[in-house]
């Protein structure tokens, strides 16, 4: 699936450093905006953080009338229920579902609503850190004031509505416990030695400047969005697997297996977990032919040396592969593989300024097929250090 350019308020989150962002200030420039999007050829508007009320509901009744889903962060303007009524087909990230659960969120809204991001700062970096700094204080004072009643309310209403959420706890752990991020990982050798390289600036230009007790309070916070990820499935809400990938420590793919071990963390059994890669990932999707194994189903499949039931680490013990029902061997795996390290060792890095067009942030559902564990979405690369790159086909 091909997700649009992101559709944000002015300014956006994201700068001129990462390519074309669509910025929309009133009702009118967002229902051109959808209607852009949908003559481009995406398969869904890709809704953002900074986004106007009026702007939010105009994309969601025009995306209706194009016969267009609209996901993506909930903005900061609205509402989760609001949002899920809509039709929002998916949240991603657990920002905006703190802040709907806590007794605070009226004191909370307002304080949000004076957040501001400085339009001549050119750094979609810079501007990120500037909305974390200003939004976990918030995020903090929601935690705080958790109402069990109020998230019980919300989490039935969106299930009702068909509301899935993409927790993406791998980005959240990496943004709000970077202490923790590791010093080497096996598979960084199939992604460009420049990329790796990067990540710790990006990580301290996102994260840096924090206090002790920003630390605490933020580590507090990770640990409160494992308990909200385990209510929201006790509620029936539909989760979907996905990582963000593309922020720094986060490769493609490999990222997917840490995302549910941290999902068996927050609660879900490795079964129930797996689910929300395959089966109810396939359904957000609207995709019937795949994420189950059955007759008629498309054949992509993981063949694994143990049990993943057992232990969900167990996803990464891969002997085979079935690809559109090829059978892809151990050997011809450790080919492939290779290659890819060998092409990722002779990626020279970008030109100095160049960018790409597309989308950034998204952490949206894998794609799933046939069982299998297939990799998210494309996410934002980091391109230099300090930089980042969006591919055009990223949602």
């Amino acid at each position: 699936m091909v997700g649009s350019p992101i559709v944000d308020g002015a300014p956006s989150l994201w700068a001129a450093d990462v390519g074309p962002t669509i910025e929309v200030r009133d009702a009118a420039e967002a229902r051109r905006a959808v209607r852009r999007v949908k003559r481009e050829g995406a398969d869904f508007v890709k809704v953002y953080s900074r986004l106007s009320r009026d702007a939010y509901f105009a994309i969601a009744d025009e995306a209706r009338r194009q016969g267009i889903p609209h996901l993506g962060h909930c903005p900061d303007t609205v509402r989760i229920a609001e949002a899920s009524a809509t039709g929002h087909r998916t949240i991603e990230h657990l920002h905006a579902l703190l802040l709907a659960t806590s007794r605070h969120e009226k004191e909370i809204r307002r304080r949000l609503a004076a957040v501001r991001i400085d339009p001549r700062d050119p750094s979609s970096l810079s501007r990120y850190h500037s909305w974390f700094q200003q939004v976990h204080p918030l995020e903090w004072r929601a935690v705080q004031g958790y109402d069990r009643d109020r998230a019980d309310a919300l989490f039935r209403s969106l299930a009702a509505d068909g509301t899935a959420v993409v927790p993406t706890l791998s980005v959240h752990r990496t943004l709000e416990l970077p202490d923790d991020v590791p010093s080497r990982a096996e598979e960084w050798k199939y992604l460009p030695a420049w990329q790796v390289e990067s990540w710790p600036d990006q990580l301290a230009a996102l994260t840096g400047g924090r206090t002790p007790e920003q630390d605490r309070q933020i580590r507090q916070i990770f640990a409160h969005r494992l308990r909200l990820v385990s209510e929201l499935h006790g509620a029936g809400v539909r989760l979907a697997a996905g990582t963000d990938t593309g922020t720094g420590y986060l490769v493609p793919g490999f990222a997917f297996h840490d995302e549910l071990a941290l999902l068996v963390a927050a609660g879900l059994t490795p079964a129930e977990a797996l689910r929300t890669a395959t089966r109810d990932a396939a359904r957000t999707l609207g995709l019937p032919a795949v994420g189950t194994v059955a007759r008629g189903q498309a054949a992509d499949l993981l063949v694994l040396d143990a049990d993943p039931l057992r232990d969900i680490r167990n996803t990464r013990r891969i002997h085979g592969v079935v690809v559109d029902g090829r059978w892809i061997p151990p050997e011809e795996r450790r080919r492939l593989l290779a290659a890819v390290e060998e092409a990722a060792a002779q990626t020279p890095p970008p030109q100095e300024g160049a960018t790409m067009t597309g989308c950034g942030c998204g952490g949206h559902p894998s794609q799933p097929s046939g069982g299998g564990l297939a990799d998210e979405w494309s996410q934002p690369q980091v391109s230099a250090p300090g930089r980042l790159r969006r591919p055009p086909w990223d949602g």
